[in-house]
């Protein structure tokens, strides 16, 4: 049977969590912004584009701002974006047998969250990555749900324009979109209409958009080749076992920088000294990928404990819930880096920003980061849930799909320890919680 249209309270107030959000951009406007943004907004006014950011993010600030002209609509659709987003949700988690006290009561959590609002409000590729993904987990719920969907066309469509967006919005995207479509092609291998429309939407709407919209828009570069990514598992292993390294692996390192910077400037917890050091030229890694994508391989199987403990310690904002004294865990900037490109703070309510920056600075307490900040608070319990729906309620295995493959996906690829990166999971794993209600229910179907 089909769901039923969703009631007007459940929705309506689960999509109202967004005016905590709005109150922020009221004090806040244009939003938050770093260096990546301002060299976005630079291509912008430039009208050339290069693909070292996405270029679709970079589009999509261009078009939203009206040409760079009114940044501030962009952090206006994105919440406008999550209060719809949460609205769906709520819809589907009712149906799920969530109540709906519970269902929007997490979708106020969200908004109240001293993490969420600024992050929806930075000018960032992870915030529309971010919803993209909670969309995907919003019709994997509702495929669940309901086990006509999978013989519907949009349903189907909708999934795919989602992995569309997750796969083109963040270099790793495609990782997690791979994994995902594995489990879903498995689970739905005798609906192979449900398969085919998800891929083909997927697919063509990826291959138009890198194709014939970056030839229109003439994309300049390529994006960040994976090589790039993993140096720092090179350099962990360097750092504990130089003396497993080889002349060959030696020289393709010197070509790289000398070897007292992959030494000396390596850090487990933050790359970014290591990868901006003015003497650590990346470029032959742009060239020639393959020569080091097989070096980090190498170095992966001989040395498998120095790359683990390698991202396990960059990774250790995702598992640990207190913040190390010894690292810092990154969160949008507070003020807009000096720029030329006219980006500035602008509050459109003094009134909006005093009350909201008396709950920034609150909650940058690094006692209380645990709470506020860090994602393993929520991050943690539904995981967990996800091993009770393995033998309560299986049918929510296939949203939390995304909870898991992205986790991984994180836990493998971050550079740094920083929210934006656990953002998504961040939104996913609160609402994921509340389906252990009708799943720890005794009417949960455990098939």
């Amino acid at each position: 049977m089909r769901l039923p249209r969703p009631a007007l309270p459940s929705w309506l107030l689960a999509g109202t969590a967004v005016l905590p959000v709005f109150v922020w951009w009221l004090g806040w406007h244009p939003g938050f912004a770093s260096s990546d943004t301002i060299d976005q907004f630079g291509q912008v006014a430039a009208g050339v584009y290069t693909n070292h950011h996405p270029a679709i993010h970079t589009l999509y600030l261009n078009v939203l701002s009206l040409g760079g002209a009114q940044p501030g609509l962009v952090t206006l659709f994105q919440l406008l974006v999550l209060g719809v987003l949460l609205a769906y949700a709520a819809w589907c988690l009712v149906e799920a047998g969530v109540p709906t006290w519970l269902a929007v009561g997490a979708a106020w959590l969200l908004g109240l969250s001293p993490a969420v609002a600024p992050t929806t409000l930075a000018l960032w590729k992870d915030v529309p990555f971010a919803l993209l993904m909670l969309w995907v987990w919003i019709e994997l719920l509702a495929l669940a749900v309901d086990s006509e969907r999978a013989d519907r066309l949009w349903p189907a469509v909708r999934l795919g324009l989602a992995l569309a967006g997750v796969w083109l919005f963040r270099g790793n995207g495609p990782i997690t979109v791979l994994l995902v479509l594995l489990v879903l092609a498995w689970v739905y291998r005798r609906h192979l209409r449900l398969i085919g429309i998800t891929l083909g939407t997927a697919v063509l709407t990826v291959l138009l958009i890198v194709g014939p919209l970056y030839a229109i828009i003439d994309v300049q570069g390529s994006a960040i080749e994976p090589a790039q990514v993993f140096l720092p598992d090179v350099a962990a292993s360097y750092h504990d076992e130089p003396e497993t390294f080889s002349e060959a692996d030696i020289a393709l390192m010197e070509a790289v920088g000398p070897l007292s910077v992959w030494r000396d400037r390596y850090d487990c917890s933050e790359s970014t000294p290591l990868l901006f050091d003015p003497q650590f030229n990346q470029a032959p890694v742009r060239e020639s990928p393959g020569e080091y994508l097989g070096l980090e391989i190498d170095v992966l199987f001989r040395d498998f404990d120095s790359v683990l403990a390698h991202r396990l310690c960059a990774a250790n904002f995702v598992y640990a819930p207190a913040q190390p004294s010894d690292a810092y865990f990154h969160r949008p900037p507070y003020d807009i880096p000096p720029n030329t490109v006219g980006l500035a703070r602008d509050p459109l309510a003094g009134w909006a920003f005093d009350l909201t920056d008396r709950v920034w600075r609150w909650a940058e307490i690094d006692s209380r980061l645990w709470l506020t900040w860090r994602p393993a608070i929520l991050l943690l319990p539904a995981l967990a849930a996800v091993i009770v729906f393995a033998f309560r309620a299986r049918r929510f295995l296939l949203p939390s799909t995304v909870l898991v493959a992205h986790t991984l996906n994180v836990v493998v690829t971050s550079p740094a320890q920083e929210f934006r990166y656990a953002y998504p999971l961040y939104l996913i794993a609160l609402l994921t919680l509340t389906l252990l209600w009708p799943a720890l229910r005794r009417s949960a179907d455990p098939a």
